[in-house]
């Protein structure tokens, strides 16, 4: 009988870990924004622009992607809104977010008269690059995207993982985090050897993450995201684990960006 009221003893503390466990589980989860589909434009070339709105950051993101040398990523002016790219980059036929709007502020531009304007999400192909597609792509991994970094890794074998905040830039809070990848991993090779990143906001004294994608074999990928300042971080990886090995030295991938306001 004794040995018995031991057993359930230990059962009942068991139990009792048990149910304190998953708090601790869930701690280790990241903190994740939901984002909601504005706009998905993919134009002749097999370029694709998205836009998303996140939740609960609030935070607007425009992404494009495409096959390097043969999709041309847009020339984006880095001081123009959300919504002056959007109205570059598509024909008035296309209609406008009204999320893109908010965002832009009461000094609206005078095409925005000549557009439709919707709530629900635009879903557009066949579109003609803009002219300000100028970008061919890179073949070689030590190609700059931007016209100016705070940092710039070229692809090289054996690339380690590594992130980027706004403090390791004097610490102040940043409107947007811009990010390019590029995957020069051969054409053909299995999509396990992406290339990632991910854009991250401070909230509360965490990280919480917005934005997260694996660019593919031979592809390459500009990210911009955010709307209010804030503190901000980039992380990168590979699904090669930084092996200098794989595919005998031409797994590879340059990664660079910015933090700005």
């Amino acid at each position: 009988m004794r040995n018995m009221r031991t057993a359930l003893s230990l059962t009942a503390a068991i139990a009792t870990v048990l149910l304190l466990t998953p708090a601790t589980a869930t701690a280790a989860t990241e903190e994740t924004d939901v984002d909601i589909q504005l706009a998905q434009l993919t134009y002749t070339s097999g370029l694709v622009v998205d836009l998303t709105d996140s939740r609960p950051s609030n935070d607007i993101g425009l992404v494009q992607t495409g096959l390097i040398g043969r999709a041309a990523l847009i020339a984006r002016d880095r001081d123009d809104s959300y919504l002056e790219t959007y109205l570059k980059i598509t024909p008035r036929s296309v209609a406008v977010p009204q999320r893109l709007i908010e965002d832009h502020g009461p000094d609206l531009p005078e095409e925005l008269r000549l557009r439709v304007i919707t709530t629900s999400p635009v879903v557009v192909d066949g579109l003609t690059a803009p002219s300000s597609a100028t970008i061919t792509g890179a073949a070689a991994c030590n190609f700059t995207w931007y016209g100016w970094t705070m940092w710039h890794d070229t692809g090289v074998p054996g690339l380690a993982p590594k992130s980027y905040t706004t403090y390791d830039f004097g610490g102040y809070k940043e409107r947007y985090a811009d990010s390019y990848v590029a995957n020069c991993t051969p054409p053909g090779s299995p999509s396990y050897l992406y290339a990632q990143h991910r854009i991250y906001y401070r909230l509360a004294g965490n990280w919480v993450k917005h934005f997260d994608s694996k660019v593919a074999p031979w592809h390459h990928q500009a990210a911009w995201k955010g709307t209010v300042k804030n503190h901000r971080k980039v992380v990168y990886n590979d699904g090669w684990d930084s092996s200098p090995n794989c595919g005998g030295g031409t797994c590879v991938y340059t990664r660079e960006g910015r933090f700005t306001s």
